[in-house]
């Protein structure tokens, strides 16, 4: 799930349906001017009760059919039920207890982890600097989003560096939907790496996306999940 646009599961949202395709594509120029890229994607669905619905292609069988893992997080029942579809698979479905988190426990997590990081900080070492700025409002597919733009600076002598390494993590967020619908990382010493929603349907989606298909064991796990930090 780490690969997943966590603002999806960072809390719940309810009265925004919509169903999307998220792609994400990584790519690196080598020093001879090879171009290496990767993309990965995942269906996702949201219904009018803040459930999520994420689809993860996870590899072919033998026979070669792609096999799918599907994640519901229900608000609504406080579940997170996973199941695969494919050929050759046991139909066995997990059910394990899920919270989503609240804005002021994601904020809270977040402080402290900045006070973890500072504190394990190495003072004999220069420190990255970064600053937050906003772009000009952006509008796509008839969705205003917001342009974050956070600017880190990793002064020469951090990592073995012999000049400062500029890097940059830009987000497009909708604030109707409360969803990061696209983010940008440029770390020149790694790969460029982009991961958005395309497709964007805004309608509620097939109720029946959200439930156990019929001839599926249902096994309760005895552990539980929280939505992640946006």
């Amino acid at each position: 799930m780490a690969a997943l646009n966590h603002s999806l599961t960072a809390f719940v949202v309810q009265g925004q349906p919509f169903s999307a395709q998220q792609v994400a594509k990584t790519g690196k120029t080598l020093q001879d001017g090879t171009n290496i890229e990767h993309f990965g994607h995942h269906a996702i669905y949201r219904d009018s009760e803040g459930r999520v619905r994420v689809e993860q292609p996870c590899g072919c069988a033998p026979d070669h059919e792609q096999k799918v893992e599907i994640y519901v997080m229900d608000p609504v029942a406080g579940t997170m039920t996973t199941w695969r579809q494919g050929a050759g698979e046991p139909q066995v479905a997990k059910v394990t207890k899920w919270e989503a988190k609240t804005p002021e426990s994601v904020e809270a997590q977040r402080s402290a982890a900045k006070l973890m990081r500072q504190s394990v900080g190495d003072g004999t070492r220069p420190q990255p600097v970064s600053t937050v700025s906003e772009d000009p409002l952006q509008v796509l597919d008839n969705i205003p989003l917001r342009v974050v733009k956070v600017t880190t600076i990793v002064p020469a002598g951090r990592s073995g560096n012999d000049r400062p390494i500029t890097k940059i993590h830009t987000a497009w967020i909708s604030d109707d939907l409360k969803l990061v619908m696209m983010e940008q990382w440029q770390d020149p010493p790694a790969a460029l790496r982009t991961v958005d929603l395309a497709e964007v349907v805004r309608k509620e989606p097939n109720a029946a996306l959200f439930r156990v298909p019929v001839g599926y064991t249902v096994k309760t796990v005895e552990r539980s999940h929280e939505g992640p930090l946006y």
